[in-house]
């Protein structure tokens, strides 16, 4: 290749690269990826503060069946062995539901830093800069000034594209499931108001009744009602602890991968590449020369 024709292709090179820069120097202070970002990440918080609601309702209910259960001891017996580990799985799945949205808040400051005036300032000197170094034609300085730049452009817009990723991802592979596993917990948990409502007013009866056959004995009646209704309904509580166990399981890994690994495995993958394309910029005389000749 002649030194003429080597000097145009260096020339279009250096016009791509500088209409490259005016236009990141120009996105650095574009307001629409950082606005569709933020509101992805108010879309999933309403998600995981929905969840976490969730999880404090099923919780009520399972209280109110020990408080309804309180009073009869063979009862509480039954609907403890039922209870104890549906309450634990509860607890286990609000801290999951806690930890999702504090992971999420982070992200939300992550990217109100990332949007901040010294962070879009730096990023467009950043760009400045490596225009000046490429015009004035100074190898040694283009890796420092190409390095700068992509640390400037990592700042800016890593949490921004974590976060459409992980929106892209969301909206193909997880939002549909998680709404149906909300449908099912939900219908759980009107089962379980409507077990804890018949537990009630039963209990009530039978504390009548068994005050009315006490010649027949309160601990003969007692069993009586223990070997029909209730047992039923304990019967039924199990069958629907079971069911609700499978759901929260679920919604939770749904969650954990959302609102956390997702996340980090984007950032990562950001970050690899920032660091491909400073070491990209190590000897970018060399390389350029060689790929000319």
């Amino acid at each position: 290749m002649t030194s003429a024709s080597r000097q145009a292709v260096l020339s279009k090179h250096r016009t791509l690269a500088s209409l490259g820069l005016l236009v990141l120097a120009a996105l650095a202070w574009l307001p629409l990826p950082e606005t569709l970002a933020a509101s992805t990440l108010d879309a999933t918080l309403s998600s995981a503060f929905q969840s976490f609601a969730l999880a404090k309702a099923l919780n009520a209910v399972i209280s109110v069946l020990q408080s309804v259960t309180g009073d009869a001891l063979l009862v509480q017996i039954q609907f403890g062995e039922v209870l104890d580990p549906a309450n634990d799985m509860v607890e286990r799945f609000s801290w999951v539901m806690f930890a999702s949205t504090v992971s999420l808040a982070f992200q939300k400051l992550l990217l109100g830093i990332a949007g901040s005036l010294p962070v879009k300032s730096v990023l467009s000197l950043g760009c400045l800069g490596m225009l000046t170094v490429l015009h004035l034609g100074k190898p040694r300085w283009r890796g420092i000034a190409g390095r700068l730049l992509i640390v400037a452009a990592f700042l800016r817009f890593a949490v921004i594209a974590v976060a459409l990723a992980s929106a892209a991802v969301e909206t193909l592979y997880i939002s549909d499931t998680r709404e149906a596993l909300y449908a099912e917990l939900e219908q759980d948990k009107a089962v379980l108001e409507r077990i804890a409502d018949q537990t009630a007013p039963g209990d009530a009866v039978a504390g009548a009744d068994d005050a009315q056959s006490e010649d027949q004995g309160w601990w003969q009646g007692l069993k009586e009602r223990l070997g029909s209704g209730v047992k039923d309904r304990v019967q039924a509580a199990m069958d629907r602890f079971d069911a609700m166990t499978q759901n929260l399981v679920e919604l939770t890994m749904l969650f954990l991968v959302q609102t956390m690994l997702l996340p980090l495995g984007f950032l990562y993958l950001s970050y690899r590449g920032a660091r491909y394309l400073a070491a990209g910029l190590g000897a970018p005389g060399r390389r350029l020369s060689s790929s000319t000749d």
